[in-house]
């Protein structure tokens, strides 16, 4: 396991040297812890890279992958309606929030012609993706790689399954990290939360809400703003996440 623990988020160049390290990592088989703004994650790109961090974090295997995605992405692969565009531009590209999607997806698109089928199936539920976007420098730089490489990223948060997401690298599990072949550290997540989790995922095209993530609440503010649409508040007791 290499350890590269910055302290901080560093500067936009040494930000891209460590995406195109984690990057060549994750298509060589390994698996990576990163930091992203909505929690510690851990991915991958291979079968054998997935089927590991399911191990790492004991994972249930009936519990599908998020994606790393960028408007690209989400624009050329999942099928959605061009208000569900207008509702993740507002979000990810107007007011720069993170948000995860589910949707459908287009399964033969060019950008999944390198995937491999054990790595797939663990990302995707029927025919529905979830796709995390705008997620930090570090998620973004990845994502641009991702999309332009035909090298999709599969992953979740960095933790044993149902501990809650962690916000700093001190805060994941030593059993977790010492499985993984690079581990990135930026201090403190920007969205940490009370409520130990990460981001928002809203399915479309019905708008329901999944998960009620660290930044929901300004969220929900701009889609009752730019659309209308009163969502659900954050449950006061209960599970956070439906999925």
């Amino acid at each position: 396991m290499e350890l590269i623990n910055r302290g901080a988020e560093p500067d936009s160049a040494t930000i891209a040297q460590d995406a195109r390290k984690a990057f060549q990592v994750m298509v060589s088989g390994g698996v990576a812890v990163l930091p992203l703004s909505v929690s510690y994650a851990i991915f991958a790109h291979t079968a054998s890279g997935v089927e590991r961090t399911y191990q790492l974090k004991q994972r249930a295997q009936t519990k599908p992958n998020g994606v790393i995605g960028n408007w690209d992405i989400f624009s050329g692969v999942l099928q959605v309606t061009q208000r569900d565009r207008d509702l993740v531009r507002c979000i990810t590209l107007d007011h720069n929030l993170p948000l995860s999607v589910i949707a459908p997806f287009d399964s033969h698109h060019d950008w999944l012609r390198t995937v491999q089928f054990g790595a797939l199936r663990r990302a995707t539920k029927g025919n529905t993706m979830d796709l995390l976007m705008n997620a930090g420098a570090l998620h973004n730089h990845l994502a641009r790689m991702s999309w332009d490489s035909a090298a999709p990223l599969m992953g979740s948060s960095a933790n044993l399954s149902l501990t809650g997401s962690k916000f700093t690298l001190e805060g994941v599990q030593d059993s977790l990290k010492d499985g993984c072949d690079l581990v990135l550290g930026y201090g403190a997540s920007q969205y940490a939360n009370r409520w130990d989790i990460g981001s928002t995922i809203i399915e479309l095209p019905s708008w329901r809400v999944l998960r009620w993530g660290g930044c929901f609440d300004e969220q929900a503010v701009l889609v009752q703003k730019h659309f209308g649409v009163t969502l659900p508040p954050r449950p006061a007791s209960g599970p956070l996440s439906l999925v």
